[in-house]
């Protein structure tokens, strides 16, 4: 295949039976997708240094507010972390094998799945798709030249192994990725975004390329998706040794709390199940007197990201009747829409305002049509 690669690269170009969809405006052909993969491949420093980083802890610079910067450690073939392991953080999300959240305050440890489990599992490859093409399961195709900016770019449709598709553009100069488009919901309630994140920086790691600039906007608006963009990674760690269990889940929590939320969230699929634990949450001395609202309800926001409706539902409406507070209104119309129930979910966003005429996400979601997604499911 290498010998077939070297004489495509000679030629420059594959010309046998190249049908019009696969050639440009003047008539001559695209590069073929091996093409444009041996030479990224090349650019970046060949494929055997590009291996040969197996672990990266990257960190960002400070943040204003005096906070650490980002953090995100990566190992092969699969594994990611978000959130570097400390007593004190507050939040966690990464993938060993399978995608999962921590929250510490209630305490929750969560595996997630459908939707936010895709877009983890995307996120936790190591390598990009040109390079992960040369492995079974990937696809991609050269389907036209755009510029990216000023820079002339090919056009290479990517699809994963689970179906996913994004566009790579690679530029015809550097041979380097510069930009990667895909349709994705951004938020877990949200409609599917169309985003072009810009890709730069590239440095050199122990021989070989590897970018440092990831910055993400919305085609539409053409504003950034996350409200700014994250700046370059400023340190990278390359082949640390970490341990076993670096990228998996801490422990959960130690408390009655933690463990009966958890027990909520891994019964969401059985309704009744999830609502036999809430019931206990209330009646067991050991947290019949905590105040239990902002745990329930980041519970059935789990349950709602998670597929999990039925259960999301009844937990938040128990909610909403031992705490009838602004959030809880919000939090039971968010589940009302993801249901398909829009006037029901209507009528809580305004109670919600009602209560406080300064909750902006209920604003939001009043001025904000009906997902079709979650009328879809609602619908089934």
């Amino acid at each position: 295949m290498r010998a077939f690669l070297g004489i495509a690269l000679l030629s420059g170009w594959l010309v046998d039976a190249v049908p019009a969809s696969q050639r440009g405006p003047s008539g001559a052909p695209f590069p073929s997708a091996r093409v444009v993969d041996d030479r990224y491949i090349t650019a970046r420093g060949g494929l055997e240094k590009i291996r040969a980083v197996r672990t990266m802890v990257l960190r960002g610079p400070p943040r204003p507010n005096g906070r650490p910067g980002r953090f995100m450690a990566r190992a092969r073939p699969n594994y990611f972390l978000v959130g570097e392991p400390a007593p004190t953080r507050d939040f966690a999300e990464g993938f060993d094998g399978s995608s999962w959240e921590f929250y510490s305050n209630p305490g929750l440890v969560i595996r997630t799945t459908g939707e936010p489990a895709a877009a983890s599992r995307h996120t936790s490859y190591f390598d990009d798709p040109l390079v992960s093409s040369l492995e079974p399961g990937w696809k991609v195709v050269v389907t036209g030249s755009e510029p990216i900016g000023e820079r002339p770019a090919w056009r290479l449709r990517t699809t994963f192994p689970d179906g996913f598709q994004a566009d790579y553009f690679v530029d015809k100069a550097t041979w380097l990725v510069i930009a990667n488009r895909k349709v994705a919901p951004i938020h877990a309630f949200g409609e599917a975004i169309r985003t072009e994140t810009r890709v730069s920086d590239y440095r050199d790691i122990n021989g070989a390329l590897f970018p440092m600039q990831f910055s993400e906007y919305v085609i539409a608006t053409g504003k950034p998706v996350d409200g700014e963009v994250a700046p370059a990674w400023a340190s990278v760690e390359v082949n640390v040794t970490l341990p076993l269990n670096y990228f998996s889940p801490p422990p959960e929590p130690e408390t009655a709390l933690a463990r009966t939320l958890n027990a909520i969230y891994a019964n969401r699929m059985i309704p009744a199940d999830a609502m036999r634990w809430y019931r206990d949450l209330r009646t067991n001395p050991a947290t019949s007197g905590l105040e239990v609202e902002r745990g329930v309800a980041a519970v059935g926001y789990q349950c709602l990201k998670n597929g999990a409706i039925a259960a999301a539902v009844l937990l938040l409406e128990a909610n909403l009747l031992e705490y009838p507070t602004a959030a809880a209104h919000f939090g039971l119309g968010r589940a009302y829409r993801a249901a398909g129930r829009e006037r029901d979910a209507l009528a809580k966003f305004k109670e919600a305002l009602a209560l406080d005429p300064t909750y902006q996400q209920a604003k939001d979601a009043l001025a904000a049509p009906a997902p079709r997604r979650a009328a879809r499911e609602g619908a089934r």
